[in-house]
């Protein structure tokens, strides 16, 4: 009898186990699949044991994404492993050519101002650069207008007016993205979102539009306020002394008036800390660019502590702008603080701003 219990003990587990059972997962369901993978190397496919027509690749070829044996050690900052073969490599971000901080000069090349010559021209100072090798310079000074009102060229920073109308007062620029809204800017600060980080885009949008309804004289303040883009317009028409206005890489037509984005660059922003409107000032650019402004000594001059006009629009009236300078008081904003003011007011100064690639 006890032999009876016992064994009518085992079929009683045994039929728990079975019911306790999970189903076996499927090969899709374990990461296996029907299709070739087109980086796979030869003979690197692992197959499921269920079914032996799903596979998964676990060897890829590393030439065929793009990675190489050559040494990128001289060349690139970021430098990343084929998963297949530690050998090959990517390149996942350049050296940069230039630093931030550098004077950059009218032939395109650039260097630490303590090797400072004059045996070129120098025409800027670097304030930004990316993993693709390019960056952004901006204007050793002010742009500054005539008592008229009116841009020169040829005599670009020794003017009367250094304080000037953004323009276009009461005209919405349509090929512009209007950001009345603080949170939308504070979001695209925030993810680096490309419209805001595009002055050279906005700029050449807004020497294309001009008042039709402007009744207003060239060579008047009126004129400047509310018929063209006078801010954008002297950017674009800038070019440094010393230089040919034709000259295809610092000439008339290369510069611009840098968007709000490109100033909060210049000034020096951690994105990853802007939590709410006006944070993530860093102050770690400005500082930098401002050391090789002061060495340039009579060429160049550090940006005032006054609030300067970017090419981004708030509305038809407005237009948005970055407070420079430690001495911000008598603005009521903190350096660094982004604000905005009417597009008529002779109320912000303006540099101009230079991709180089």
């Amino acid at each position: 009898m006890r032999y009876v219990l016992i064994l009518l003990g085992l079929l009683v587990a045994g039929k728990a186990q079975a019911i306790d059972c999970d189903v076996a997962p499927t090969c899709a369901e374990l990461g296996y699949t029907t299709e070739e993978d087109p980086y796979c190397a030869e003979n690197g496919y692992m197959y499921c044991p269920l079914d032996h027509s799903y596979k998964k690749c676990v060897n890829m070829d590393c030439t065929k994404l793009g990675f190489t044996e050559d040494d990128k050690t001289s060349w690139c900052t970021d430098i990343v492993h084929c998963k297949g073969n530690n050998a090959y490599t990517l390149c996942n971000c350049l050296k940069a050519r230039c630093n931030i901080g550098d004077v950059f000069y009218a032939d395109g090349s650039c260097g630490d101002v303590k090797d400072y010559t004059e045996e070129k021209v120098a025409v800027g100072v670097v304030y930004y650069t990316d993993c693709s090798g390019a960056g952004k310079v901006i204007s050793l000074k002010n742009l500054t207008l005539d008592s008229n009102y009116v841009f020169h060229p040829t005599s670009p920073f020794e003017n009367t007016v250094y304080l000037l109308p953004w323009g276009l007062y009461g005209i919405d620029v349509l090929t512009l993205k209007n950001y009345e809204n603080n949170s939308q800017l504070l979001s695209d600060l925030q993810t680096r979102a490309p419209e805001l980080f595009d002055g050279e885009k906005d700029t050449l949008n807004l020497i294309n539009v001009q008042n039709e309804s402007c009744s207003y004289k060239k060579g008047t303040k009126e004129y400047a306020q509310y018929c063209v883009a006078t801010a954008a317009l002297a950017a674009h028409q800038f070019y440094p002394l010393g230089v040919e206005p034709n000259n295809t890489i610092v000439g008339a037509g290369r510069w611009y008036l840098p968007s709000l984005g490109e100033l909060t660059q210049l000034y020096g922003y951690d994105y990853d800390q802007i939590t709410t409107w006006n944070t993530g000032q860093t102050g770690e650019t400005i500082a930098k660019v401002t050391q090789t402004l002061t060495a340039l000594e009579s060429k160049a001059a550090p940006l005032s502590p006054v609030l300067y006009w970017a090419s981004t629009e708030k509305t038809s009236h407005m237009a948005r702008e970055l407070m420079f300078g430690t001495d911000a008081s008598s603005q009521n904003l903190g350096s660094g603080y982004i604000s905005e003011y009417h597009k008529n007011d002779p109320h912000c100064a303006v540099r101009a701003s230079l991709n180089f690639r």
